[in-house]
């Protein structure tokens, strides 16, 4: 069988980030070359703070490597079942902030003339079974009042028919490698540091904390952002326990 490979990978040139080889220090140390920890650090970065990146493999090869690469406020049913457990104060911020996201990464990608072919197109859930149409249409209901461009439809440019859906006007879809090897280029020529094949396994806690490499290199550092997937350091929360 031939070995499945990600598209976003195998049309990408690979990185080549050294691994630390000295004791650092920095205001503030991402763990995780992925979406979240790219963009935090171009974040912090167009504001002066002094950063550096570290992953335990290459930069934008794992989760973020094999997405679906479609930037939406829309994520199945997701918006009737948020009002009902958390209320629509809550169910708002959530849709508000994913309409932002959209936004800011867009304008991402026009401020620094990124070639990672984003585009707005719309997204739909959609269902060829009767008994799921109720539901569709209640999620329709539910993201309309919280002012996210849906509406319903039972038409489709599909090689099927289906009994409903719910559309989502103006969300995007881009290439997520190309996206995040672009802002890596601008945030390391601004000044960051990228290091890959660098592990973290421990955080020393204090003013500032310490975060140990398994090199046993150490980067010392007022904040540290954990964007892995899982936290690696989770004293004494257990919030790995409930992901």
């Amino acid at each position: 069988m031939d070995r499945i490979i990600s598209y976003w990978i195998d049309t990408t040139q690979d990185t080549s980030y050294p691994k630390i080889e000295n004791d650092i220090d920095v205001d503030v140390a991402i763990v995780g070359g992925g979406i979240t920890g790219i963009t935090t650090a171009y974040l912090l970065n167009m504001r002066g703070v002094k950063l550096a990146v570290i992953d335990a493999n290459r930069i934008a090869k794992g989760t973020s490597g094999h997405t679906t690469a479609k930037i939406t406020s829309q994520h199945s049913l997701k918006y009737a079942k948020t009002i009902k457990s958390f209320g629509e104060e809550k169910a708002q911020q959530y849709a508000t902030a994913n309409e932002t996201a959209i936004d800011m990464v867009e304008e991402i990608v026009n401020e620094n003339n990124i070639d990672c072919d984003f585009k707005r197109v719309p997204a739909y859930v959609f269902t060829q079974e009767e008994e799921y149409i109720k539901k569709i249409e209640e999620e329709t209901s539910a993201a309309y009042s919280l002012k996210l461009p849906a509406e319903y439809t039972d038409k489709l440019e599909l090689p099927f028919a289906i009994k409903g859906a719910v559309k989502f006007s103006n969300q995007a879809q881009f290439h997520p490698r190309k996206y995040l090897l672009a802002l890596a280029s601008i945030i390391e020529k601004k000044g960051s540091l990228i290091f890959e094949n660098t592990r973290a396994v421990d955080i020393q806690e204090g003013d500032p904390h310490i975060l140990v490499t398994d090199s046993g290199k150490k980067i010392s550092a007022s904040r540290v952002v954990q964007a892995t997937r899982y936290h690696f350091f989770d004293t004494p929360r257990l919030s790995f326990s409930r992901l």
